[in-house]
């Protein structure tokens, strides 16, 4: 609460220290941009307090630890992506079988476009014991395998875990295409974009039901 002085007026100090004070969100941000940088390996309290603004004892007053700092930019990050696919997947159940692969993989990439460091970050900051890109596999493959086993049911057809293999195959091409491409290379989001569209199209189109259903057999015996 805001001192006053002893004829009620509001102490300017305490307005500038309250107005001043940053969020959780823009620390984050700030994180963010050395992170997307540098890596989170180099990202060093120091380099996030100058980007913003602030110190290192703010930092730390805010998260606890470096490590944890890192750890809640990967998790909001994580989150973003996750539940914008969530609602592409949704908004895709109504469209033909190619229309939703399509649109899914466009939802992909344009997340790239309105979130490049966000996105950035969540592929490029891979290590042994955690990493956000397995952490996203798993976020967004059960997803998949589920839509395509019911893309197969409607055709009258029941597949298994294949669907699992299936669905690690195609989200694994679009994120290789992106990381590639866009972040390593320098290409540019609509062109790598197309060229996830036409691999995912073109292995849904080859995959036979019956390889599928090969797989499905040889893991129950």
């Amino acid at each position: 609460m805001p001192k006053t002085t002893s004829s009620g007026e509001v102490s300017a100090r305490s307005t500038r220290s309250t107005r001043n004070r940053p969020t959780d969100d823009e620390l984050l941000d700030a994180a963010l941009s050395v992170i997307a940088n540098v890596g989170a390996q180099r990202a060093t309290m120091d380099m996030i307090a100058e980007r913003g603004g602030t110190s290192r004892v703010t930092l730390y007053a805010h998260f606890g630890s470096r490590d944890s700092l890192v750890e809640a930019v990967i998790d909001r990050e994580l989150t973003a992506l996750t539940e914008w696919m969530f609602a592409a997947y949704d908004k895709g159940d109504d469209m033909t079988y190619g229309d939703r692969a399509r649109y899914s993989v466009e939802a992909l990439f344009e997340f790239a476009r309105r979130q490049p460091r966000g996105f950035r970050v969540l592929l490029t900051n891979r290590d042994e014991d955690h990493d956000p890109g397995r952490r996203l596999f798993a976020a967004l493959e059960p997803r998949i395998a589920e839509r395509l086993r019911g893309n197969y049911a409607e055709q009258g057809d029941t597949v298994g875990a294949s669907a699992d293999t299936l669905a690690s195959m195609l989200l694994g091409m679009s994120l290789d295409v992106a990381y590639r491409a866009v972040i390593v290379s320098g290409a540019g989001i609509d062109a790598a974009c197309d060229l996830a569209v036409t691999a995912s199209l073109a292995v849904l189109r080859s995959v036979e039901v019956r390889q599928l259903h090969a797989i499905d057999e040889s893991l129950e015996s």
